[in-house]
């Protein structure tokens, strides 16, 4: 509800950008999962969300949990996941580049911050 009545529009404009029933948009405002991703998805186009807006919305709905969407929230992080999950990348490429986070996590020790 925050993110549709900062921008100044009403639930029922919502619902009818979106193609949605106003009572599914209603559904979601008031905290009840059952909402789709697609739907969600049509919610964001027409709030116009930022990235970060549209993670927030997609764990407050149930479809990431909060520490994926931290981690998806930092831009460098969502782009070395996808090398990761990529099929063309090539296993001995991925081992080496997990050794290169395991180096980044013995340094971030190192210094002293919590990682496991």
């Amino acid at each position: 509800m925050r993110l549709r009545t900062e921008r100044g529009l009403a639930q029922k404009q919502v619902a009818r950008s979106a193609e949605i029933n106003g009572s599914t948009l209603s559904r979601l405002e008031s905290g009840e999962r059952g909402v789709s991703r697609e739907i969600l998805e049509r919610i964001g186009v027409v709030l116009n969300l930022d990235r970060q807006d549209r993670l927030n919305l997609l764990v407050a709905a149930g479809f990431l949990t909060d520490d994926a969407g931290r981690l998806l929230a930092d831009e460098s992080l969502a782009r070395f996941a996808r090398v990761l999950s990529d099929p063309a990348t090539l296993p001995g490429d991925i081992v080496v580049l997990r050794g290169f986070l395991e180096l980044a996590l013995a340094h971030a020790r190192a210094l002293g911050y919590d990682c496991d």
